[in-house]
């Protein structure tokens, strides 16, 4: 898990720029040019990053319900938010994807803490 989310800072750092961003977003019919054009590069890797950002998510967040299941997790954010979801009257999907995207954004910055 942390050799795809170190890939995915990675590429998310080298790729999506300030002016990178600023000039997509100022001209964003560049979007429509094919990939294989000189400068298109974060067109090419976009996909990557979109699947690396959507593991960062899934992966740890999949872990731990499998851990709480089999009882063989110690008490960690996820596990004590999943603990309140079955307690509460809330949408479940709702408060599961609330927990899940700040999971993996505390995550994803503890990696980023080791690679420094």
């Amino acid at each position: 898990m942390i050799e795809r989310i170190s890939m995915g800072i990675e590429i998310t750092l080298k790729n999506i720029r300030p002016e990178v961003a600023a000039i997509f977003s100022a001209f964003p019919t560049l979007l429509r040019l094919p990939a294989w054009l000189p400068g298109m590069r974060l067109k090419r890797v976009s996909p990557l990053a979109k699947e690396l950002a959507m593991e960062c998510m899934e992966n740890p967040f999949a872990y731990t319900e499998r851990g709480l299941a089999t009882g063989s997790i110690s008490s960690c954010m996820v596990a004590d938010h999943l603990l309140k979801l079955h307690e509460t009257e809330d949408d479940p999907s709702w408060y599961k994807k609330a927990v899940k995207e700040s999971a993996a954004t505390a995550f994803g910055a503890g990696v980023e803490t080791l690679l420094r």
